[in-house]
């Protein structure tokens, strides 16, 4: 189903045609009409008639299999209130359920998770997301968003890590611990304060850090958002895509197959 070729022995995988001499530690499957011939060739070159065939190790051949790589992907999505004001809500949504759709039909052992981001981010299914109403309430924030990004890939800890990032404004909150012992609030201000900045840099270099291949989708025209993510990008060696509304959903899946790819 579309998985990522390598050649690592002892994954299963679909075959792929070609064979190679067996050695020490393969686990594919023998190719035994190569295995018989070579034997049988081997002992016509003795000019030794030899009934039964008697094979030995050097006339092995195994069938090499694509092995099947699986990929962790976190998918943040802008819920912020300027998503609604600028047209952006159903081009995010359909988005979003677009990668879903094709993560659970033609990439089943991926793990998806969308996480949702205004003035707190949440991890909403493909159904909540449909159903989610824009609302009015201040902040941006990108840096809960990438911790609950940085809990979804060490979940899976052996498989690809993908970060995407869908936004069209600086971050403008972050969760802070205040020391008062009732946990993380979250911290709100505009033009963004520098610990904002801070807390969400940190973010993107945990996921860097947990190996992720990072790609922005920066909407609209933001200068200020436009000079962040730059500097983000640089930082942790991501990409920056700037798609128009209509192609955001073809911008994300092609991103996503890209990446999985690399």
């Amino acid at each position: 189903h579309g998985e990522r070729d390598t050649r690592r022995a002892g994954a299963a995988g679909e075959l792929t045609g070609a064979t190679r001499p067996w050695e020490f530690g393969d686990t594919e499957p023998w190719n035994v009409t190569r295995t018989v011939t070579n034997a049988v060739l081997r002992q016509a070159g003795t000019g030794i008639a030899q009934r039964p065939i008697r094979f030995a190790v050097e006339d092995v051949e195994i069938s090499e299999t694509e092995t099947r790589t699986q990929a962790c992907v976190a998918l943040l999505v802008d819920t912020s209130f300027s998503m609604v004001m600028e047209n952006r809500w159903l081009p995010m949504k359909r988005t979003a359920l677009a990668l879903n759709h094709l993560v659970s039909t033609r990439f089943r052992s991926d793990e998806l998770q969308i996480i949702a981001f205004g003035r707190y981010a949440r991890t909403v299914t493909a159904g909540e997301l449909t159903g989610l109403e824009g609302v009015y309430e201040q902040g941006t924030n990108l840096h809960h968003a990438l911790a609950l990004a940085t809990r979804h890939l060490r979940r899976h800890p052996n498989a690809q890590p993908v970060v995407l990032v869908v936004t069209d404004g600086e971050p403008t909150a972050h969760l802070e611990d205040f020391g008062d012992g009732h946990g993380s609030e979250v911290f709100f201000d505009y033009p963004p304060h520098p610990r904002t900045i801070a807390h969400t840099v940190r973010g993107f270099d945990e996921v860097a850090r947990l190996g992720a291949q990072v790609t922005i989708f920066r909407l609209g025209s933001d200068p200020g958002l436009a000079r962040f993510i730059d500097q983000v990008a640089r930082r942790v060696q991501g990409r920056v895509v700037v798609p128009d509304l209509d192609g955001l959903g073809a911008a994300v899946v092609g991103d996503y197959l890209h990446s999985r790819r690399r």
